[in-house]
């Protein structure tokens, strides 16, 4: 199933009129408004959006993301394996400030996050907790909420704190420009630069049963991690994004994955939990049919066991790659992007990359076979089969085992 995702983002920009970053917001729709939605999905949804769906690259570049986060969320661990590098931890006017929530600020701070507080009024609770501002980098101050009178008082609080960059909001006219400059504003963020701009990608939705078995599984006392790769390896959509968080997120772990079980391992049983619960809620209410990418999935989970049975008979110990260059060779069409767009998304060896991209490779003949088999290209099926040493009576027993392994999972 093929679904459009959307993100909203607004350029914050410097005193130089350089932008520093943008701010990410929730949109499932090219209507430029927040959706009815509460803000803890929403946030969810635009993670998994940003990250794995489009990817940040495309989202944001090389600036950083200002993403906001509910109280409920930050108490969470979702966003721990976000990059500091590239997310500011955004948080909401309506948050409550209390001892157990600074405690997790500070954890936060630790982790290397900058963090802001949107939206920003002189609340009694903030005159309470000094603490908090020991630990805030950006305090937003909000040009149409808030009135001269309460934009001083904040100006003034806020130079008790001198490390606190402000930023002006919903900056409208030169004027309040000039005004907020003028004051000692560092950033600024309104319509008089630029309305949020909409970024439309191509997703695929997951089969949410089959997320549910595998977190039941995970929930075993005795976890089969082959067992798991296996059930992961049959879901096109869930594979993708394994990958990218293994790419996207801040794991600190070897850019090359070889196979589904690595990627396992790497992150953990416990963190492949954590991002099915997050890949299953932004995909309540969003799956959509099509009948192409159903077409393109079919086609190429057939070709993934059939490269990956070929690579066996022929002794190649990497079988797994294999089955990779055959699932993820219609990746271009289903995704609507090119290759040079996907490839730095997820983690493939070279050879991998180089074979999905056409280039000529000791794994490509494999990849044309399944091709071929597809195409009932005979001449090329005995041309390919010869040279690899795989009779075609073989070459139709593995089809007819791929066709019948790939109709399972329907």
């Amino acid at each position: 199933m093929e679904m459009n995702v959307f993100v909203g983002r607004q350029p914050i920009l410097d005193r130089q009129g350089s932008i520093y970053g943008y701010e990410l917001l929730y949109r499932n729709s090219e209507i430029n408004r927040f959706p009815k939605i509460d803000s803890e999905s929403a946030t969810l949804q635009l993670i998994v959006n940003s990250f794995l769906s489009i990817g940040i690259d495309k989202v944001s570049g090389r600036a950083m993301s200002f993403i906001n986060f509910s109280g409920e969320l930050l108490a969470k661990d979702i966003f721990s394996r976000l990059n500091p590098k590239q997310v500011i931890v955004e948080i909401l006017e309506d948050v409550e400030i209390t001892p157990i929530l600074i405690s997790r600020i500070r954890e936060i701070k630790q982790k290397g996050f900058l963090l802001a507080l949107d939206d920003f009024i002189l609340q009694e609770q903030y005159l309470t907790y000094d603490e908090l501002f020991k630990l805030v980098d950006f305090v937003k101050v909000d040009y149409i909420q808030s009135d001269e009178i309460e934009r001083r008082r904040i100006e003034t609080f806020i130079k008790e704190y001198p490390h606190i960059r402000m930023v002006a909001e919903k900056i409208e006219t030169e004027d309040q420009y000039e005004e907020a400059k003028k004051i000692g504003y560092d950033l600024f963020q309104g319509y008089f630069f630029a309305k949020p701009e909409i970024i439309k990608g191509v997703d695929l939705s997951p089969d949410l049963n089959h997320h549910l078995l595998i977190i039941n599984k995970l929930n075993e006392d005795n976890v089969d991690i082959n067992e798991i790769a296996d059930l992961v390896l049959r879901d096109i959509s869930l594979t993708y994004k394994l990958l990218r968080v293994i790419n996207t997120m801040n794991f600190g772990v070897p850019k090359k994955v070889t196979s589904v079980k690595q990627a396992i391992i790497l992150i953990g049983t416990l963190e492949l939990k954590k991002w099915l619960r997050v890949l299953m809620l932004h995909s309540f209410g969003n799956n959509s049919k099509s009948g192409r990418v159903k077409a393109l999935v079919s086609f190429s989970l057939i070709r993934a066991r059939l490269c990956e049975l070929v690579a066996k008979r022929t002794g190649k110990e990497n079988s797994d790659e294999y089955f990779f260059i055959g699932m993820f060779s219609l990746i271009d069409a289903i995704m609507k992007r090119s290759w040079d767009d996907i490839l730095p998304l997820i983690p493939f060896s070279d050879e991998v990359a180089d074979t999905l991209k056409g280039g000529k490779t000791d794994m490509s003949p494999y990849l044309e076979l399944a091709i071929a088999v597809e195409r009932f290209d005979w001449q090329k099926i005995r041309k390919i089969g010869k040279r690899l040493g795989v009779s075609e009576a073989e070459l139709s027993a593995f089809s007819y085992e791929a066709v019948v392994w790939s109709q399972k999972l329907d």
